[in-house]
């Protein structure tokens, strides 16, 4: 029994998902099969035999046991995610995350382990299943993992591993964990071979200039290939929640008059280059959206820093302040603040407005205050669950098509500092 699943590619070619079905094989292969796809346990292959070892171990997975009429596994896959980490720490995070995608994402996960530190040895690779648990009707869905690993010199062709194990005429989500080199030939190549770009702005160590870099490279080299970032999911809410604040139609004459941003963010006090890319991003989202443009180039002390945007002819300075109150969500923000007021027909100030989201103690919730002049504020409650890196990526492949806000929230962002 199979199943045809269609979707679109990046050079326009319709796919075909073949869903198959597989099941535990009888005695004498059950032990292996068992061990692979029950247990979930990675099984050594040479790099010439990936694709028969793959196929030996579904055909003997598709035959029902002893008594059953039907398989109860059933193999699937609806796209290839290409996956680059170093060393063997950063694999089992990522091996853990393919697993928890499984059941709504179902897909080829090739994971390439950079190891150049070690000395030089021929690349290894290795392949495991990943099932959830069955259905109403007793199937469990399964998808596959190939692990390539180059050690020294080798890892430097591991790009080359990739194009011959994808899934033909499926799309290719490209998921980049750490900083994305972007002057090395791996990168650049497997880049070229992606439909989408998937990396964490939270691992950059300068985040203005690679923004900037980014951005160049979507343009100039990629312009096929979508690009996202996982804090950019992290800001959903509270780009949802400014929004809400200039529903009502009696607070959008204050976007035009903007005069004060302070934006505060997580940050270890032991580093000199703290990580707000959540911030700028931001920023960089507001400025697509209002018109800002960069008047004078980031300034930076310590955890801090200071922006000066051109805002319709006016000076628009925004507040990037760096605290240590929580230690497991470094980068994130915790309060935005913003300043605006309104204009009489002489253009004099008629009202002034003070717009707030701050995180609860607890992080799981945001309070919301609009002041206006001197009236007491009026408050609101807004749930802002925290979500892991399994859950931010499942929202980044949810977005089909390339995301025309993120992109121009990623230009701007790289224009902060030059």
């Amino acid at each position: 029994m199979s199943e045809i699943v269609t979707d679109n590619s990046k050079n326009g070619v319709s796919k075909e998902t073949l869903v198959s079905t597989a099941t535990l094989t009888e005695a004498g292969v059950v032990d292996e099969v068992s061990l692979v796809i029950e247990q979930g346990e990675a099984r050594e292959v040479s790099l010439t035999d990936i694709e028969k070892g793959l196929t030996t171990l579904w055909q003997s997975a598709a035959k029902p046991r002893a008594g059953e009429e039907e398989p109860p596994v059933s193999r699937a896959c609806v796209f290839n995610l290409v996956i680059c980490v170093n060393g063997d720490t950063q694999l089992a995070g990522v091996t853990e995350v393919i697993a928890s995608i499984t059941w709504s994402y179902p897909c080829r996960a090739i994971v390439l382990v950079r190891k150049p530190e070690e000395p030089t040895s021929p690349i290894t690779a290795s392949i495991s299943a990943h099932c959830q648990l069955p259905t109403s009707t007793g199937k469990k869905v399964c998808c596959e993992q190939i692990t390539v690993t180059g050690r020294g010199e080798s890892a430097k062709g591991l790009w080359s591993m990739v194009l011959p194990l994808l899934v033909p005429d499926l799309p290719v989500m490209l998921w980049w964990p750490i900083e994305p080199p972007l002057n090395e030939p791996l990168f650049t190549r497997l880049v070229k071979t992606a439909d989408r770009l998937i990396f964490d702005s939270r691992t950059f160590a300068r985040a203005s200039q690679t923004f900037a870099r980014l951005a160049g490279f979507s343009q100039d080299i990629n312009k096929d290939t979508a690009f996202s970032d996982l804090s950019w999911s992290r800001l959903t809410p509270w780009r949802n929640t400014l929004a809400q604040f200039f529903d009502n139609p009696e607070m959008r004459p204050f976007l035009h008059h903007i005069s004060n941003v302070e934006i505060h963010y997580e940050a270890p006090y032991d580093d000199e280059h703290p990580n707000f890319a959540e911030a700028l991003l931001l920023v960089g989202w507001l400025a697509s959206q209002l018109g800002w443009q960069p008047a004078f180039t980031l300034q930076r002390k310590g955890s801090n820093a200071t922006l000066i945007l051109n805002q319709a002819g006016a000076p628009l300075t925004i507040h990037f302040n760096g605290h240590n109150e929580r230690k497991d969500e470094i980068g994130g923000i915790t309060k935005i603040k913003l300043e605006a007021y309104t204009l009489d027909k002489y253009h004099t100030v008629l009202n002034t407005a003070t717009f707030v989201v701050e995180l609860t103690n607890d992080f799981e919730r945001a309070i919301t205050s609009i002041t206006l002049d001197d009236n007491p504020p009026l408050t609101g409650s807004v749930l802002f669950p925290q979500r892991d890196t399994t859950e931010l990526l499942c929202e980044d492949l949810n977005v089909v098509r390339r995301d025309q806000l993120f992109e121009a929230a990623l230009a701007l962002a790289g224009r902060f500092s030059h």
